[in-house]
């Protein structure tokens, strides 16, 4: 008779051998996680709750009548109105500009694109100050444009269009980071399918990918 031989490895063999010897499976250790958290709990606490409340312990010290009459302070008022401006002139910049930045990008393969990618990216890599820097040296009184600015009496600098250069550069990345990887996933299956029943382009690019990436739009 012959015997038949069991070629099943035993669980407690298979243990065995997935430890090696002088490493010795390590316990997870519960205070580790609580140490981290409160590392991060702390940190943002530094840097982000604190400041926003001493924000509010500031604003309303001396009760709430005089922080509704700072309200109507012409300064006040004037700073307002000044973000509003800035507001409505970068926003659309950015929009057209990420639109047809991640248009390009998702829908095509051509040299420099990396290159545009790592451009558009830059202001998450650059400090604001370094930004306002870049712009002083650019537009300001001894900057490269700074004599024929001079010349021609045409103010970047401490003025509107300095501001809304910082403005736009700052958030150039916001829009276009949002789209691209929702066109990248979307395809152009639907574009081609509208582009096939004759659709022109501006017609295809509203009925087709627009309300696919609208709401990150609307988050960029």
């Amino acid at each position: 008779m012959t015997s038949s031989v069991d070629h099943t490895t035993p669980l407690s063999k298979t243990t065995d051998r997935a430890i090696q010897p002088g490493k010795a499976p390590t316990a997870e250790r519960p205070w580790i996680k609580w140490v981290l958290i409160g590392i991060a709990v702390g940190y943002l606490g530094l840097v982000l709750f604190i400041p926003a409340l001493n924000v509010f312990v500031q604003a309303f010290s001396q009760g709430v009548q005089p922080f509704f009459a700072n309200l109507v302070e012409r300064d006040f008022l004037f700073a307002v109105k000044l973000t509003l401006l800035i507001a409505l002139i970068a926003v659309p910049l950015n929009t057209v500009f990420g639109l047809c930045a991640a248009w390009a990008i998702a829908r095509n393969q051509f040299p420099g694109r990396t290159l545009l990618l790592s451009i558009i990216d830059l202001p998450f890599a650059i400090s604001p100050v370094v930004a306002g820097l870049m712009i002083v040296l650019l537009y300001g009184r001894n900057g490269w444009f700074g004599p024929f600015l001079q010349a021609n009496d045409i103010r970047i600098i401490f003025a509107v269009p300095g501001m809304v250069l910082a403005t736009a550069f700052v958030t150039m990345p916001f829009v276009a980071r949002e789209v691209i990887p929702v066109m990248e996933e979307a395809g152009i299956d639907q574009e081609e399918a509208a582009k096939t029943l004759g659709a022109m382009t501006g017609r295809r690019f509203g009925e087709s990918p627009y309300p696919i990436f609208a709401g990150d739009y609307s988050t960029g």
